[in-house]
C-alpha cells in the first residue's frame, strides 16, 4: 500500500496516498507451509485460511489519481485476503482517512472487495469499490458535484511481470455517480538491499474519460491524461510481521487536472510518507 497512493480550497478535490485500490489489488494466499518427513508419514503444515495486514500512515498531500484533495492526512487500512484454489484469491479492504489539517473537515470510508485469478498469462482482477465522504466530496460538510457524497466504482485489472522483475499493470474504472472513466498504466519493480529491506522504485500514468473529476469550466480538458505518478519507497522489515515503509513521490498533473490543481499545489508537486504494516 502506498497509496496511487496532500492545503485546501473551495474548489473540487479528489484523492492520493499511493493507496493500492481493490482493481489493481489482489494479495496472494500463503503458500503451504514445508513439508516434515518421518517414518511413518509427510506430515504437510496447512496454509492460513485468511490473509491480510493491518496498516497505518501518514502523508503529507492527499493526492488521488493526479488530483490534489488535502494536507497531512492519517490513515488506517484494513486488508484481508482467501485463497479459494491456487490459482483464484478473493480479496477485501476497509480503509479510512482524515485530513490532520485545521483548515479542512474532510473524512472518508473506502470499502472494496475484488476477485482476482492467476493465469498463465498473468493475473486478472475484478474489483468494486464504495466510497463515503463523510464531510462531503469538497470537505468542509461541501457536497461537491451534484450534490455528491459518495460514489461507487467497479474497476478491472490485468498485471504480469513483463522481464527482469518489472511488472505492469493495466487498470479500467467506471465511476456510477459522474458516469465516466478512469484508466492507468502502472510499472514497478523492487531492487533487494539486504534481507530485511528492499527498494522500491514504481510509476503510473492516468487518463480521464467523460469529464472524470476534471475542472472543465476552468479549462482542464474534460477527456484527457490526468497525471503521471513516479514513486520510490523503502520497505523495512522490521519485524517477523511488521513492515516500516518510507516514500518519496512526484505528481506530475495532466491536462485533466492542471487548473484543478495549479491553484491549490501547482501543476507538479513533490511529497512523501510512512506507514507501518502489521501482516497475519
Amino acid at each position: 500500500i502506498y497509496i496511487d497512493h496532500y492545503q485546501k480550497n473551495k474548489t473540487m478535490k479528489l484523492k492520493t496516498l499511493l493507496i493500492t485500490t481493490i482493481g489493481a489489488f489482489a494479495i496472494a494466499g500463503a503458500n503451504a507451509g514445508e513439508t516434515v518427513p518421518s517414518e511413518k508419514a509427510v506430515i504437510e503444515e496447512e496454509a492460513p485460511s485468511l490473509t491480510g495486514d493491518l496498516s497505518a500512515g501518514y502523508d503529507t498531500r492527499y493526492i488521488y489519481r493526479g488530483l490534489w484533495f488535502g494536507d497531512n492526512p492519517v490513515w488506517g487500512n484494513l486488508a484481508v485476503a482467501k485463497e479459494i484454489s491456487p490459482k483464484l484469491t478473493l480479496s477485501a479492504n476497509a480503509f479510512y482517512i482524515d485530513i490532520a489539517d485545521n483548515d479542512l473537515a474532510y473524512s472518508e470510508v473506502n470499502l472494496g472487495g475484488g476477485i482476482a485469478y492467476e493465469s498463465e498469462f498473468g493475473t486478472f482482477a475484478l474489483g468494486a469499490i464504495y466510497y463515503a465522504f463523510l464531510d462531503g466530496f469538497a470537505g468542509d460538510n461541501g457536497t461537491g458535484p451534484g450534490g455528491q457524497t459518495d460514489t461507487f466504482e467497479l474497476n478491472i485489472t490485468y498485471s504480469r511481470e513483463l522481464f527482469a522483475g518489472i511488472n505492469m499493470s493495466l487498470m479500467a474504472a467506471y465511476d456510477f455517480r459522474i458516469e465516466a472513466e478512469y484508466f492507468e498504466l502502472g510499472l514497478d519493480k523492487s531492487f533487494t538491499l539486504c534481507d530485511w529491506a528492499s527498494l522500491d522504485i514504481a510509476g503510473a500514468v492516468g487518463y480521464g474519460l467523460n469529464d472524470y473529476y476534471s475542472f472543465a469550466l476552468a479549462g482542464d480538458d474534460a477527456d484527457g491524461f490526468t497525471h503521471i505518478l513516479v514513486t520510490i519507497a523503502l520497505p523495512m522489515q522490521v519485524a517477523e510481521t511488521v513492515t516500516v515503509t518510507p516514500y518519496i513521490a512526484a505528481n506530475f498533473s495532466g491536462d485533466a487536472r492542471k487548473n484543478g490543481n495549479s491553484g491549490s499545489i501547482g501543476d507538479d508537486e513533490v511529497f512523501g510518507g510512512i506507514s507501518v504494516a502489521v501482516s497475519f
